[in-house]
């Protein structure tokens, strides 16, 4: 556990490839005094049981915030009381298919063995966690109560918690900001030194997200994954991604088709400089996942 403000806690040291060291998002709380407030809560059944315990310490849950559909930001959700909170789309995803949670390259391997949501974080709690599996025994998806469109404010204690509806990593993206902390929580919408899933990416949309952020009166930003950062990490990140975009711009226009750029074209040398101990990607399958998303955005 980290304290990054007064009131803000997170964890980022175990959310980036490869294993064992991912181990889901980064997740955060806020304290406040009508009790905390948490956002994307610990992926893995063993260390939700020991994050909630650590949190019962400093007051009782009340909201849960996620702030995307992909299984390392909801699957902690039914091990932490509180009410859930996040966009009305990320709410009928709760539901929908299971190719709408998986943001990774297991996505053809989850279809071919026909898992549900509930199978799929079966298997990785089996990979990752395996003495987590007994937790599971009960276990059900918890799907956000409260939903908004565009922007709510949460109002708890003297903390107000801007939601924010801010496409990029995913359509149905969220950002939560707490100006009584100067905090930001971006989801993957920005991810500090290592390169994000695209598999479901609207990267338009994502490059004004960031500008957005960049604009806020921030001093910390807590990524998906990766460390803490700070707008100009995040800048970067733009430019990062604005690079891949031109790049793929770039292809279309000389005529290359999808299969071409998947098989010529890495984001990986684009991305900046690579921090010691961590991946810049999470693989040679999930790199073609991503060129081949924004060949097909682009391309419309």
């Amino acid at each position: 556990m980290e304290q990054i403000s007064v009131n803000v806690y997170i964890e980022d040291k175990f959310s980036v490839p490869p294993p064992p060291n991912n181990r889901g998002a980064n997740f955060g709380f806020v304290t406040t005094s009508e009790g905390i407030v948490l956002i994307d809560p610990p992926f893995l059944p063993t260390d939700a049981l020991k994050w909630r315990d650590k949190i019962a310490e400093r007051g009782e849950v009340r909201y849960i915030i996620n702030t995307e559909q992909h299984i390392d930001h909801i699957a902690g959700n039914f091990f932490f009381p509180g009410t859930v909170v996040s966009h009305e789309e990320i709410k009928k995803l709760f539901s929908g298919p299971v190719k709408d949670v998986v943001g990774s390259e297991r996505i053809d391997e989850v279809l071919k063995g026909g898992l549900d949501i509930i199978g799929y974080y079966r298997l990785l709690v089996g990979e990752r966690d395996p003495e987590g599996l007994p937790l599971l025994e009960k276990y059900q998806l918890r799907a956000p109560s409260i939903t908004f469109s565009e922007r709510l404010n949460l109002y708890v204690g003297g903390h107000t918690f801007h939601l924010i509806y801010q496409p990029g990593h995913t359509k149905a993206h969220i950002g939560v900001y707490i100006p009584q902390e100067k905090v930001f929580f971006s989801g993957d919408n920005f991810t500090n030194g290592t390169q994000p899933s695209m598999a479901q990416s609207e990267p338009i949309e994502w490059v004004k997200t960031l500008k957005e952020i960049e604009a806020m009166d921030i001093e910390a930003i807590v990524p998906g994954h990766g460390r803490v950062g700070t707008k100009e990490d995040v800048r970067e990140f733009r430019f990062f991604l604005q690079r891949c975009v031109d790049t793929m711009r770039e292809a279309i226009k000389n005529g290359m088709s999808k299969d071409e750029v998947a098989d010529k074209i890495s984001f990986e040398d684009l991305h900046p400089g690579k921090q010691p101990g961590l991946a810049v990607h999470p693989g040679s399958v999930m790199q073609r996942i991503n060129v081949s998303r924004l060949y097909e955005m682009l391309s419309k």
